[in-house]
């Protein structure tokens, strides 16, 4: 499915010049030195300063579009300095930037995600590939999800995928039934969570009447490393309901080129990319972060 029309916005030449121009007047901060709220705070209230208007109409836009289907929407025509300024301002307006401990390349507050450092699935392939959500081996997952292209991958590949909670209920329903939806909704699961919180397990459902949380691999940790169980009644719906939703056709598949960015609702929707050619060799860089509402 492609991106729909409501999933779009543009961004006037004029707004996106004068945010690039107040953001290069600013320092330039380490990687490290986002993670406090304060130069967060700073730079938001710093680069908005220019615009405010225009800045402010532009965030209404994004809220707005990500509250309703398809719970995620694609931005473009906006310019983005190498210190990442535009790109921490706008998502601080949307909540706090959130990280796991700083641990270059794999852990970062504005997370460099290149092809490279991708984890391989044991089912094949990489996990980037797979429909996920994020952090789901959190207490609780962060609630958005940016994204904004560097780089396109030269080939094609890694083309973004984005599937929201209507349609996977609604797929469900139609291809295992309501029983099978039920006991998605109803019987918890078990999620390893990460060590740099003090590991452990979190046991919820995959699915409720408005959220979805989905990495099997995540389970699959807490059944191998923690004693976790499951009937073999639940085994068996965690894979069937993975291949519906690899199935669908409800599915949108959209290639992000250099400047665009990407907000989602990580409990809305999961999301995946398509696979890349040469994957060790591409040049593909997407920069993302995750930003807690709450």
């Amino acid at each position: 499915m492609s991106l729909p029309d409501s999933a779009q916005i543009d961004v006037s030449p004029l707004l996106a010049r004068s945010l690039l121009k107040r953001a290069e007047s600013l320092p330039r901060y380490d990687n490290r030195e986002f993670y406090s709220t304060a130069v967060q705070d700073f730079v938001l209230d710093s680069v908005r300063k220019e615009s405010a208007d225009g800045f402010d109409e532009l965030i209404g836009q994004v809220r707005a579009r990500i509250t309703r289907w398809p719970f995620y929407v694609l931005i473009r025509g906006l310019s983005f300095d190498e210190g990442n300024k535009v790109f921490v301002a706008i998502n601080r307006a949307f909540g706090e930037l959130v990280a796991r401990p700083y641990e270059k390349p794999r852990a970062q507050l504005v997370h460099y995600v290149e092809p490279s450092t991708d984890l391989p699935s044991v089912r094949g392939g990489h996990e980037s590939e797979r429909l996920h959500t994020d952090t789901a081996d959190w207490e609780t997952p962060v609630e958005l999800i940016s994204m904004v292209c560097v780089r396109a991958d030269p080939r094609g590949g890694g083309r973004s995928r984005a599937l929201d909670i209507d349609s996977i209920r609604d797929e469900v329903n139609a291809c295992l039934g309501t029983d099978f939806l039920s006991l998605l909704e109803t019987e918890a699961v078990p999620w390893q969570l990460a060590p740099y919180f003090g590991g452990g397990v979190k046991w919820r459902p995959v699915l409720n009447d408005s959220t979805v949380c989905w990495r099997r691999y995540t389970i699959d940790l807490a059944l191998e490393n923690e004693g976790a169980e499951l009937s073999g009644e639940m085994l068996n719906a965690l894979a069937a309901f993975e291949d519906v939703i690899g199935r669908t056709d409800r599915t949108s598949d959209f290639l992000m080129r250099e400047g665009e960015l990407l907000f989602s609702d990580n409990h809305r929707t999961i999301h995946a990319r398509t696979p890349i050619s040469g994957l060790e060799n591409s040049s593909r860089l997407m920069i993302r972060s995750w930003i807690r509402t709450s």
